[in-house]
């Protein structure tokens, strides 16, 4: 099993019917999945982005692993479905992963978070991506 650590974007505009996270090509090379596996591995689906735009991802046929790691605790492992997005920069989760990780958007725009399980005065902050 290859495991990496990516940062990614809740972000709850991005619906789904399943626990799914999109992931750049950069990453899924990082995770051995070249073209050529793809091919085989993933099938090709249409998408609809913001605005109407639709374009075109290759989704795979198994599900994978994700977590959320933080200074002082992991949560997960959950099944989700990895989707490959050629000319996406940013790790995507959907609404239901976010669901599914039991992560809170509490000021989504400030990058402040928590666990559903935290007390009310617990609050997170997102970690800050190189752009």
């Amino acid at each position: 099993m290859i495991r990496k650590t990516v940062p990614a974007i809740a972000n709850a505009g991005f619906e789904s019917d399943r626990p799914e996270i999109i992931i750049p090509r950069e990453v899924a090379r990082n995770l051995g999945l070249s073209p050529k596996k793809l091919s085989v591995e993933a099938t090709i689906e249409e998408y609809m982005g913001a605005g109407g735009k639709k374009f075109k991802a290759y989704t795979l046929k198994s599900n994978a692993k994700a977590w959320v790691v933080t200074e002082d605790r992991e949560v997960g492992p959950i099944d989700v479905v990895l989707t490959v997005v050629y000319g996406e920069r940013d790790v995507l989760l959907s609404d239901r992963a976010i669901d599914a990780l039991n992560i809170v958007l509490l000021k989504p725009g400030a990058g402040i978070w928590k666990f559903a399980d935290e007390p009310p005065e617990k609050t997170r902050e997102s970690i800050k991506q190189s752009s």
